[in-house]
């Protein structure tokens, strides 16, 4: 555990949570959850080569939002609305369009809320929540009820497309003071990913740890750093010590 900023931790009075690879192990899977999609829909739609890949669907998705810049802050929209253009590209264009293709990304996020989070974390989870308002502020289509976590969190925050823009915007965070009528400086958030969560945090005048490295260490580590978080940690349950 690193400080580097002075804070006193006694004026904290709501705690922020991302998600995705802060109290479990996202990226094992969303990509388990990626191939097994590319899988469904080769199988489903007859496709071979290159549709295999999960590759080609990424690059069309990547095409879609660089088109629309909007759709960064309604990720599941992004996916439907690039398999839309995927399938007209191929030469089969979806039958039901946007809603077939709403009803497809909706077994991918099933599979890609498909996680576990450790026993430990839930112990810790429960804990802060007996001692602190716990709010999610998350950028991405967790399904936190099928992961069994919403219920640690007061409300769960996410981008709203020409609503509330995706961290690291101070939207989501000023949302987050809104709801539980405190300054932002009385907002301490935690997350993994040194620009969506230390710089959003930091930018938005929220106090911050930052995981590093993330869950299962691989999220993006310290050179990638633009803005220093309050606090450093390495493993998610230094937060007991922390704050319990």
């Amino acid at each position: 555990m690193k400080f580097y900023k002075q804070i006193d931790l006694s004026k904290i009075k709501v705690l922020s949570f991302d998600l995705d690879n802060t109290i479990y192990d996202c990226q094992t899977v969303l990509t388990r959850a990626e191939n097994w999609f590319t899988t469904y829909l080769c199988e489903r739609y007859g496709l071979g080569g290159k549709y295999l890949s999960y590759d080609y669907w990424a690059a069309v998705k990547s095409k879609v939002l660089h088109e629309d810049m909007s759709l960064e802050d309604d990720v599941t929209l992004l996916r439907a609305k690039s398999l839309v253009v995927a399938f007209k590209e191929i030469g089969i264009p979806l039958k039901g369009d946007l809603e077939e293709a709403n009803a497809l990304v909706k077994l991918f996020v099933q599979k890609r809320s498909d996680g576990v989070v450790a026993d430990d974390v839930r112990s810790l989870m429960k804990d802060l929540k007996d001692k602190y308002p716990l709010i999610s502020v998350s950028n991405g289509n967790l399904d936190a009820k099928q992961l069994d976590v919403a219920s640690y969190f007061e409300t769960d925050l996410r981008p709203e497309r020409f609503k509330f823009h995706r961290k690291p915007h101070a939207d989501l965070f000023n949302e987050c003071a809104r709801f539980k009528n405190v300054a932002p400086s009385e907002i301490l958030h935690i997350g993994d990913d040194p620009y969506t969560d230390v710089f959003g945090a930091v930018s938005a005048g929220c106090r911050c740890v930052w995981l590093r490295k993330g869950y299962t260490g691989i999220s993006p580590d310290e050179k990638f750093l633009s803005v220093l978080p309050d606090i450093e940690i390495d493993d998610i349950l230094e937060l007991r010590q922390l704050l319990l």
